[in-house]
């Protein structure tokens, strides 16, 4: 039996896990840092902990969820554009070499879609587009159970997808990313935090609920577009915002109905809630391993 170790860099936390198969063994947590050396330096602290519980023979490396579009070897973090210190970091050799142990990397929403694919809410189906909602939007495509990578390796960005053509400028220099309307900066004008919102609106506040059903149409719209393009069997929804996917999901049901144009993808596409919660991504990360021998 072979182990295998899981990072998922988030914007605001990084999650660990140690595989054995489809089994989790352990799950850590901490917040992310906000440099480049204390991101570097809390990887290296947790896997080193991790490689510690088991012999090292034993683990079949480590895989690393990271944001951002990547080299097309999966080796340097080209721009992350919610961690732009980030930007030229080969933090898959980083690692290595500090183990001496296989170490290999790819974006951190193909991550979670992978996960979501092998052992989640897209388990049994054929093509999974896996959507993050967080601190930014991003997506993944699998296929046959391995990841779409696309010509360059950069497949998957639909959070810089223009849905709105005078809309807010992004983080990417863009304006009217799907990303403004469909993260958690949609939320900013606001005095509360998505979590914070959905709370109150759970509790019948108008307004709340108000907010998120504006929320479902933008969301709607983005995944119209996506599965106009895609056609996936699943769309599995991951991320904060996911955890109160009841109150934006019938108003992005309402869009998708309205511009889709195939009839067979309207009737057949699933939208789902991730069931790995916080640790798709890391377990994903942790199956690189296992689709890297296939």
């Amino acid at each position: 039996m072979k182990y295998a170790i899981g990072v998922d860099i988030g914007g605001t936390k990084i999650s660990f896990v140690l595989l054995k198969n489809s089994r989790v063994v352990e799950t850590r947590k901490i917040a992310t840092p906000k440099n480049k050396k204390g991101v570097i330096e809390a990887v290296e602290d947790n896997v080193k902990t991790m490689i510690l519980r088991v012999p090292k023979s034993e683990i079949l490396g480590v895989g690393l969820g990271v944001t951002g579009p990547l080299g097309k070897k999966r080796d340097v973090m080209l721009n992350p554009p919610n961690q732009k210190f980030l930007k030229g970091c080969p933090l898959a050799k980083i690692v290595e070499r500090k183990f001496k142990i296989k170490t290999v990397m790819d974006n951190d929403v193909k991550c979670f879609a992978l996960g979501e694919t092998l052992f989640g809410a897209g388990r049994g189906a054929e093509i999974v587009l896996g959507i993050t909602l967080g601190t930014g939007l991003g997506a993944g495509l699998v296929i046959d159970r391995h990841l779409y990578r696309g010509g360059s390796g950069a497949a998957g960005e639909l959070g810089h997808m223009t849905i709105k053509f005078d809309g807010p400028k992004c983080n990417c220099s863009s304006l009217g990313c799907f990303e403004e309307y469909g993260s958690e900066r949609f939320f900013k004008k606001m005095k509360y935090s998505p979590k914070e919102l959905g709370m109150k609106a759970m509790a019948g506040d108008k307004k709340a609920r108000q907010v998120f059903k504006e929320y479902g149409k933008y969301l709607g719209i983005g995944l119209a577009n996506a599965i106009n393009i895609l056609d996936p069997e699943v769309i599995v929804l991951g991320g904060g915002i996911a955890n109160v996917f009841q109150l934006f999901i019938k108003e992005a049901q309402k869009q998708i109905k309205k511009i889709v144009i195939s009839p067979l993808a309207k009737k057949q596409v699933k939208i789902k809630k991730s069931k790995l919660g916080d640790f798709a991504g890391a377990i994903g990360a942790a199956c690189l391993l296992w689709e890297n021998k296939s």
